[in-house]
């Protein structure tokens, strides 16, 4: 009888195991395929706003063109300060550093193409990321 119950015990732990170890490789094929397909997708806008972007030189709309890439690092630049917390200090160094220099740029070429897009509450909300980012930047 104690037999019985050692192997019914072995049995059970096993079965427990096993199951366990499938739920952790659902989960981890879940996480695994969730990120995957945010890359991809990521990667496909990228590569549709370069298209549109090559596509506007290669017609000759250069005030177009200039549009799409300033809408494009506007983006980059909210999303970039919108995670700045969560990163590390070498992280937020790096990005305080490339801010810095973004604004440097804007203030000695200001924007001069006729076609600019957007809105002006986002001119204004990437004006004062980039004010801050130069403040730091001085510090």
């Amino acid at each position: 009888m104690k037999k019985f119950g050692f192997i019914l015990g072995i049995v059970l732990v096993a079965a427990i195991l096993v199951g366990a170890g499938y739920q952790l490789g659902v989960v981890h094929r879940f996480l695994i395929d969730a990120y995957s397909v945010t890359a991809l997708d990521k990667s496909l806008t990228d590569a549709s706003i370069k298209a549109m972007i090559l596509h506007e030189l290669d017609s000759g709309n250069l005030d177009e063109a200039r549009s799409l890439l300033r809408s494009q690092l506007d983006s980059d630049i909210i999303t970039v300060w919108a995670f700045d917390s969560y990163a590390d200090a070498r992280s937020q160094r790096l990005a305080t550093n490339v801010m810095a220099r973004i604004a440097a740029f804007r203030a000695e070429y200001p924007s001069i193409y006729t076609k600019a897009g957007g809105g002006a509450e986002i001119d204004a909300k990437i004006a004062s990321i980039l004010e801050r980012a130069g403040k730091e930047q001085t510090k």
